[in-house]
């Protein structure tokens, strides 16, 4: 009688049928993992049954109609009111003629999506908020006050838009003709 020779690495006879019955028992569990992992990849969140929403967005005061500038402007106004002359270093650095001065306005628009990203959007954090009081706030008050300076001496820029229109025209020409 001839047996088959069983080698001491296990491959063949019962140590063999454990291998396969370990390797079998991790191929159903990385099956069964692969199940979970994709019904993730593909579920909505717990907390909520629609997709979320993107992030408030920040005004192109540029392409904006008139009569939709007359309502933001509006929506600003009630803003800096309600919520930002809480903060008194923005009701002192804010002067009354914020309205007249377009670089301001972008300033408080920017700040203003900032702090309705921080607490009125669905997905905001606490770090949001953190980030609007300790980032952006005090950054945009600095840069109002500096801008406002001069309209603390008296100084208002009600004339016409500059427009540089002709003089860089020659500029322009004389470098292409370069």
């Amino acid at each position: 009688m001839t047996s088959t020779p069983r080698h001491e690495s296990g491959v063949g006879g019962a140590a063999g049928d454990a291998n396969a019955e370990i390797i079998a028992d991790l191929a159903a569990e990385l099956e069964q993992l692969a199940t979970v992992v994709a019904g993730l990849a593909t579920a909505p969140p717990k907390n909520r049954a629609t997709p979320s929403e993107p992030p408030p967005r920040p005004w192109s005061w540029l392409r904006m109609p008139h009569a939709d500038k007359a309502d933001r402007l509006a929506e600003l106004g009630d803003w800096l009111t309600q919520v930002l002359f809480a903060w008194p270093a923005a009701q002192r650095a804010i002067l009354p003629c914020w309205m007249r001065h377009w670089d301001v306005i972008e300033e408080l628009s920017m700040l203003y999506c900032c702090w309705r990203t921080a607490y009125l959007w669905e997905e905001a954090t606490a770090g949001d908020a953190a980030e609007f009081l300790d980032r952006w706030l005090p950054g945009a008050v600095a840069r109002i006050e500096v801008r406002l300076r001069p309209c603390g001496q008296g100084h208002h820029p009600d004339g016409a838009r500059r427009d540089d229109t002709a003089a860089l025209a020659l500029v322009v020409d004389e470098l292409r003709w370069l």
